[in-house]
């Protein structure tokens, strides 16, 4: 947002040019994604809209901080100790922040690194894990095979970061119930509102073992506290109409950001902020999926971890890949009211019918997303024995929903073809391939030997009783420490 505005006023500044290059130089990128295809994108409503998720990584890199802030071995890429996704409606005028925490036990993607380097698919291992193995798109493709929400962009910011965007609105006030004094991050705050400096910022979205249960699970109440407020400041007209303050939040942002690369420049990033300007911060809703700890692990090391509870962890991410507002507000879809609003069918629930290609002609590989043994290698084989010159690839890690993407525009009835002869929908069918093989990814709707798949578990009805929903205005006090673990 403070890009959109800082542009606005470069453009009548003769150095404009110049300084946009060197906002461009302070940015820093990396390839979207980490190899894996993404899953199916949401649902168009009724303007041919649809959903855009961005994913924020926070990580916990001690890199040029002089070893102020302990594992001053830390210095490389870091852990993403921060995973948001940013669920932004169709309609562009609300959201969900929805928060994984970092200490989740989940599966592993198979990811390749941009050096090239190639991390295994690996079970069962935090979800912090994920971008020391590929980088940010690593950590893309882990969260979409988690939640089965295709994210379009990511944005990895750095501890320096934190402080300097801190700093740059003129500090963040937080309103606390009881008092803060957290001897590992050094946070010491009275009850009540507080405005935080850029050094106190970074403690307070840091500190966990002094507030709620002592945990990442509960820490995310001081997040979401820190970022309503930081977002009610950048929104605000006073911040925003500064030039001294736009052009600080804009320092600061890009100095401390890595992108996806379809995003790495100014102009592009301010693009797409002028596209969230409508979203205010009564329709941010921040939420969390119901969790759990791991009293119970085998191995010593993921004891006292976190894991999703089911089924209400999954009715949530499809809750929100549905476009479903969470907090009862009206429909953000341009669709039918959400309450009633039939749901959005899965790439697999209505089997398509094949056009007239001849298969000699297509190239295909097959991956086997699903814990099944040999299922790309039968399946490949079942469309050779149609015609079709396939082969079997590598795993995919663990996909719910089957996908089949094409490379360019003339492979397009080649990738729907082959979808009408695994039994998979034309929904599943999307551009995204490489090269001229058209890459089929079986999920674990597919089911090889009925012609067809299943049918998608249904969207739920309302949002799962054991998750909180928050407001981005709430403007009371967050619940410091509660002593339940």
């Amino acid at each position: 947002m403070a890009l959109t505005t800082g542009s606005v006023v470069l453009a009548g500044c003769g150095a404009g040019y110049l300084y946009l290059r060197h906002l461009d130089a302070n940015i820093q990128h990396a390839p979207l994604g980490a190899g894996n295809p993404p899953p199916p994108g949401g649902q168009a409503d009724a303007e041919g809209r649809v959903a855009m998720n961005i994913l924020i990584i926070g990580t916990d890199s001690r890199k040029d901080l002089g070893g102020n802030y302990g594992d001053r071995e830390n210095t490389g890429i870091g852990n993403n100790d921060v995973n948001i996704v940013l669920h932004v409606y169709p309609d562009k005028r609300a959201a969900v922040a929805l928060d994984l925490p970092r200490d989740t036990l989940v599966d592993h993607p198979r990811c390749t690194a941009p050096d090239g380097k190639v991390a295994p698919a690996m079970a069962h291992r935090p979800l912090n894990e994920a971008l020391g193995r590929g980088g940010p798109g690593c950590v893309q493709d882990t969260v979409q095979s988690i939640t089965k929400l295709k994210i379009d962009h990511y944005l990895l910011v750095n501890f320096q970061g934190v402080k300097d965007l801190t700093d740059a609105v003129g500090g963040v006030e937080v309103n606390l119930c009881q008092p803060i004094k957290d001897a590992d991050s050094h946070l010491d705050l009275p009850a009540g509102v507080t405005r935080l400096s850029g050094e106190q910022g970074l403690q307070f979205v840091r500190t966990r073992h002094s507030v709620q249960d002592g945990t990442a699970i509960g820490r995310f109440a001081m997040q979401r506290a820190f970022l309503s407020s930081l977002l009610k400041k950048v929104t605000d007209q006073g911040t925003l109409l500064d030039p001294g303050k736009a052009f600080g939040v804009i320092e600061a942002a890009t100095r401390s950001i890595t992108v996806d690369d379809p995003i790495a420049g100014t102009t592009k990033l301010a693009g797409l902020a002028n596209s969230l300007r409508n979203i205010k911060p009564a329709e941010v809703s921040f939420v969390q999926p119901p969790m759990a700890y791991t009293h119970d692990e085998p191995l010593k090391e993921l004891q006292e971890k976190a894991k999703f509870v089911q089924p209400g962890a999954d009715d949530l991410f499809r809750l929100i890949l549905a476009d479903r507002t969470l907090n009862g507000s009206e429909d953000h879809t341009g669709g039918a009211d959400q309450a009633t609003a039939s749901p959005s069918p899965s790439p697999s629930s209505t089997p398509s019918t094949a056009p007239a290609v001849d298969p000699s002609g297509v190239t295909v590989s097959v991956h086997n997303g699903t814990t099944l043994p040999r299922l790309a290698s039968d399946t490949s084989k079942k469309l050779t024995d149609l015609g079709y010159h396939a082969t079997a690839g590598s795993g995919a890690g663990s996909i719910q929903l089957s996908t089949v993407r094409y490379g360019q525009a003339d492979q397009k009835e080649g990738a729907l073809a082959v979808a009408a002869a695994l039994g998979l929908s034309p929904t599943a069918v999307a551009p995204g391939g490489s090269g001229r093989t058209v890459v089929v990814t079986l999920g674990a709707d597919y089911r090889p030997g009925g012609g067809g798949t299943a049918a998608a578990a249904p969207v739920p009805t309302a949002v799962p009783s054991d998750v909180a929903v928050h407001q981005g205005d709430e403007s009371k006090c967050v619940q410091g420490w509660t002593g339940t673990h």
